[in-house]
Parts: C-alpha cells; structure tokens; sequence
C-alpha cells in the first residue's frame, strides 16, 4: 500500500462521528490540545465559518471561488466528499494531493498517538477532528490568504469552532437534525453560539422560530449582525418559499444590522 493509502485507511477505521461510544465525548479542550503541538496552524491564517443546516456547503464553496477571483490565495474546507476524503480540502479550487494529504496525516497521526501516549489527549481524536487538523496544518503550510470553513454536524463542539473567524454566516436552520437536538429553538442556539464571533455575523433567510433565538445571541456575543435577506434573489418569481421568508424579516431586523 501506498503512504496515501494507508492514511486513508487509518482515517476510515476511527469511524464515524456519530458512532463514538458514549465515553469518547466530543470536548473543544481536546482539539485545542491537539492543535497546540502542531503549534496552532489555524491561528496562521484569518478564516470564515459557515454554519446552518442547509446550504452551507454550497455557500462556502461560493464565497471561495468570489474570494479568489478577487485575487486572495484561498482555502477551502467543506464536507462530505462524494468521492475522495482529498475533495473536503483545497487550495485556490485545486484538492489536496494524495503526497500532501499522506504527509501531514503523518504528522498529525503521530502527533496525536503521542499526546494519547503522555496523557495529555484521553483517546485519539475522531475522523473529523484529524480531517480539520489536517486542513488546518496545510493551509498554515501553504500560506492561504484566508479559509472559508463549513461546520460539520457538531454544532457548539464542532472542531471547527476553535477559530475565531473574521466573519460567520448562519444559512438556514431547520428541522431535519431534530435526532441530534430536541427542539429547533435549541438547536439553533447551540448552532450559534459555536460560532465564537467576535466580529460580524451574517444572516441568511431562517424559519421563524430561529430568528429570535440568532438575534439575541448575536446581540449577546456582541457581534454585529448583518442580515442578507433583502440579497438573497429568489429562484423564481413565483417561490413561495422566498416570499415567506423576505416577509419574515421584522425579529433580525430588530437587532443592530446593516
């Protein structure tokens, strides 16, 4: 086997996320931990964080290529892939090669087998939070620009949001991940305060229930709020679902927005 092959393998037996037993809690502290001996390569770099349940991917992938065509060197890192684990990881729209990728999986790999090994990690990171360090040892290492990050399904402990972002975006929550969190209004409020904003938070077209919830912890995490309903053009003229939400604006436009 290959050195790409075997890290591939490596990565695919930790498994999937949701499947961790209930000892292997998922804890910011932990990929804060990892990140430290790699000497903090997410600090290297300004970033981006896209959040919400729908349509992130595809915003982060457009706010990428915009980015680059402005001229900035731009990394991308989305999720899941179709078909490669190299297709969550690129650089100015080109994935990550099969000897980059198998290289600083062996970097991470041994830096995490030895954090475990002196105790200062409780077990070995999961296959999210290596592919995030991954991304993040290899954008410090290529020297992006600036880092357009999707959130993955974890919400406030997702190991994306150890970053502090120069800019969040919020696409729409809805309903689909009621399984992971009781209610949409919970769900939303841990979504959003995973974003660790500190400066500008936009907002796009939310279901009603979630509009309050993003306003108040926006107005709580002392960010300010930009609201991109009035950009968002509609599929078509006649999309019910546009109407609903441009019409559906008055509990965001309450807070402090431009």
């Amino acid at each position: 086997m290959s050195s790409y092959e075997i890290a591939i393998a490596r990565m695919y037996a930790l498994g999937h996320e949701l499947a961790q037993t209930p000892s292997h809690k998922f804890d910011l502290a932990h990929m804060r931990g990892l990140l430290a001996a790699l000497d903090n390569p997410e600090r290297h770099f300004p970033s981006v964080l896209i959040a919400g349940t729908n349509g992130k991917g595809s915003t982060a992938s457009t706010l990428a290529s915009i980015l680059r065509v402005s001229g900035s060197r731009t990394g991308l890192y989305t999720s899941p892939h179709l078909v490669r684990i190299n297709e969550r990881i690129q650089i100015d729209g080109e994935q990550i090669s099969d000897s980059d990728f198998a290289l600083v999986h062996d970097l991470v790999d041994r830096t995490a087998d030895r954090l475990v090994g002196e105790g200062e990690l409780p077990w070995h990171p999961s296959f999210f939070e290596m592919l995030t360090a991954i991304a993040f040892e290899y954008f410090s290492r290529r020297k992006v620009g600036i880092a357009v990050l999707e959130v993955g399904m974890g919400g406030r402990l997702d190991a994306t949001n150890v970053v502090e972002p120069r800019l969040s975006v919020i696409t729409d929550i809805s309903l689909d991940h009621q399984k992971f969190w009781a209610t949409q209004w919970l769900r939303s409020r841990r979504k959003r305060r995973g974003l660790y904003v500190r400066r500008v938070v936009v907002t796009l077209p939310q279901q009603p229930q979630a509009n309050d919830v993003i306003g108040n912890t926006i107005l709580d995490l002392g960010a300010r709020a930009v609201n991109a309903v009035p950009y968002v053009p509609p599929v078509s003229p006649a999309s019910s679902e546009y109407r609903a939400a441009s019409s559906d604006t008055t509990p965001v436009s309450r807070y402090p927005c431009r």
